[in-house]
């Protein structure tokens, strides 16, 4: 595996590392990328669709290269195996059957030991696609990947394709390349579990029968010792992110962005009703 990375999060150092690796002997391109890069699919996508071996990844807040964090730039791995990869369009169509999708668009032969993931991060059956794949697949292999998108909370393209950058879609990337886990995402547990009595696919709007919000709000401000209000909500509940417990997989997490006026919290990513959550925590170790 070759990798190249570039710290201005321009469009032409990103086509110089995308041009430079595409030359190498490599049969895929693994891309991940900064929103503060701010590349639109104008500049991107000719660059994308020029590409003769399959192209793959996602734009995210920040990016991790080392030991710097990286708010701009773009990490690009030449990988020296040749993915399936399908396109998952339209994720947040209420009516889709995705189990079904899943099952159409990964063949049969291929022996699958990983699955890269990664998903638009505002699309909102996110929770219907990961159910689809464990009610098809399982645990049969490590799944790796994450929601892409903005802190802007706009939804806009953030997964790079061969078809260009697109949106509320997802990408399932396959592989016969073994692969192991060595992270986990750190968060603990400090409260719950609630029932998820209602919910709107993103939209949680009570737990446990209470307002959702008042019921989560209470157990921030008494672990924070901070006053959650509709004006601060991100800045603190970033810090406090809901759990889904999955069976014998790490918990799902999910980040709530908004509180409504009607004491519901807006969520990224769908919160399934009569799911069970947890409420989490971490810190700087």
């Amino acid at each position: 595996m070759l990798i190249e990375t570039d710290t201005t999060g321009t469009v032409t150092a990103f086509e110089k590392l995308f041009t430079s690796l595409s030359k190498q002997k490599i049969q895929a391109l693994f891309i991940l990328a900064c929103d503060g890069n701010g590349f639109t699919s104008g500049a991107i996508n000719p660059i994308l669709k020029s590409s003769q071996i399959p192209v793959f990844g996602g734009i995210f807040p920040q990016i991790i290269y080392g030991h710097d964090k990286l708010e701009k730039g773009t990490i690009i791995a030449g990988l020296n195996f040749k993915p399936n990869i399908a396109i998952i369009p339209n994720l947040s169509d209420i009516n889709e059957d995705y189990e079904e999708v899943i099952d159409e668009n990964i063949p049969d032969l291929i022996d699958i030991k990983t699955m890269f993931v990664f998903v638009d991060g505002f699309s909102k059956r996110i929770s219907a696609l990961i159910d689809g794949l464990f009610n098809i697949f399982g645990l049969e292999f490590n799944y790796i990947g994450g929601g892409a998108g903005s802190l802007s909370f706009e939804q806009k393209p953030c997964l790079f394709s061969n078809e260009g950058l697109i949106a509320d879609s997802a990408l399932l990337v396959s592989s016969e390349i073994e692969s192991g886990i060595g992270v986990s995402h750190g968060w603990k547990k400090i409260s719950g579990p609630f029932k998820v009595t209602e919910s709107d696919r993103n939209i949680i709007k009570t737990l446990d029968w209470k307002p959702a919000f008042q019921v989560y709000r209470g157990i921030v401000e008494d672990h924070s010792r901070l006053k959650l209000n509709r004006n601060n909500f991100f800045d603190i509940a970033k810090s406090y992110p809901f759990g889904i417990a999955k069976l014998g997989a790490e918990t799902i997490v999910r980040d709530p962005f908004q509180a409504g006026e009607d004491n519901s919290l807006i969520c990224i990513g769908e919160v399934p009703e009569g799911s069970f959550l947890d409420i989490l925590t971490g810190d700087n170790s």
